[in-house]
């Protein structure tokens, strides 16, 4: 008869090699599902930032299209670019592309912008627009336009009105933030 005790009657000693193994095994898997669970939560998280961050760029389209509505060629009279009620003057400095009065804290200012109604309803507050008159000589607009830049073609030429229009929208959070700009010719 077959038995696994030796001539002494005791089991001969375990190496244990087995209990390690499957240890090591069950360490692995541990660390590979943890892994993954973090990998997926980071995912998440960049898409609900790209979703905060898709909601505020459309928040600001939707102001920069408002801001265009108001200088559009089918409004015959202009309102006075004051520096109230969202509309100012040419606010340009030479080699800027965005004039410092656009910083974050400067859209809450009364008067410095206008606050549309409506139009995003799931950002955390309405987008905000301004707009510029940009001075433009007739030179400078016929040179262009691509037309000539003599005498008898400047006296018959009229330069048109550019508007810069900035927009200012919010995510569904605050910490998600788009500034948009656009220059409108009538």
């Amino acid at each position: 008869m077959y038995s696994d005790m030796n001539s002494s009657g005791a089991f001969p000693k375990q190496a244990g090699a087995v209990l390690i193994v499957g240890l090591i095994m069950v360490l692995l898997m541990t660390i590979i599902g943890l892994a993954a669970i973090r990998g997926s939560g980071m995912q998440e998280l960049m898409a609900g930032n790209m979703r905060d961050r898709n909601l505020a760029f459309q928040a600001a389209e939707a102001g920069l299209r408002a801001g265009e509505r108001v200088v559009h060629p089918s409004v015959v009279t202009l309102p006075a670019f004051d520096g109230t009620a969202g509309l100012h003057p040419d606010l340009n400095v030479p080699g800027e592309i965005r004039p410092a009065r656009w910083a974050a804290s400067d859209w809450i200012i009364a008067g410095n912008s206008v606050v549309t109604t409506g139009l995003a309803p799931q950002s955390s507050s309405q987008p905000r627009y301004a707009i510029e008159k940009i001075e433009v000589s007739a030179v400078e607009a016929a040179g262009a336009d691509g037309s000539g830049i003599d005498i008898g073609s400047l006296d018959s030429f009229t330069a048109p009105e550019v508007f810069r229009i900035n927009s200012r929208g919010v995510g569904g959070t605050t910490d998600a933030d788009v500034v948009l700009q656009s220059f409108y010719k009538r």
